[in-house]
């Protein structure tokens, strides 16, 4: 009776164990991407209030984009839920009217803050 018992308290233990190995559920750590916008022709002058586009094409499974105006300092952030290779766009109408934009391409890595600068120019 008792190696009965000390059988079926062990099996027990064993499938709880496995259990808990198999259904850690596995958060996503977050993709922050901070975005600064500079004209290409003065690289040290960031550009406020441009417009910024941050996509990923839907083939990728994870569909995500967002987009916005840069702050005072050039830059645009945001935090995206999953890991992906992203197209920015970023553009600003000058004093002229004339569009100034810039391409770039940044690869989001979990848990860290990815910084990418975007280059405007006409």
């Amino acid at each position: 009776m008792k190696t009965i018992f000390k059988s079926s308290i062990i099996s027990l233990l064993i499938i709880i164990g496995i259990s808990l190995i198999f259904t850690n559920c596995h958060k996503e750590k977050p993709c922050p991407v901070v975005v600064t916008v500079r004209l290409l022709s003065d690289t040290g002058q960031s550009v406020s209030s441009a417009y910024v586009s941050v996509t990923n094409s839907p083939e990728t499974g994870n569909l995500q984009n967002v987009s916005g105006l840069s702050d005072i300092n050039g830059q645009f952030t945001h935090t995206f839920n999953y890991e992906a290779i992203m197209n920015i766009r970023a553009y600003k109408f000058d004093t002229l009217h004339d569009s100034i934009y810039g391409n770039a391409l940044v690869q989001l890595i979990p848990g860290q803050t990815v910084y990418k600068t975007v280059f405007i120019h006409k």
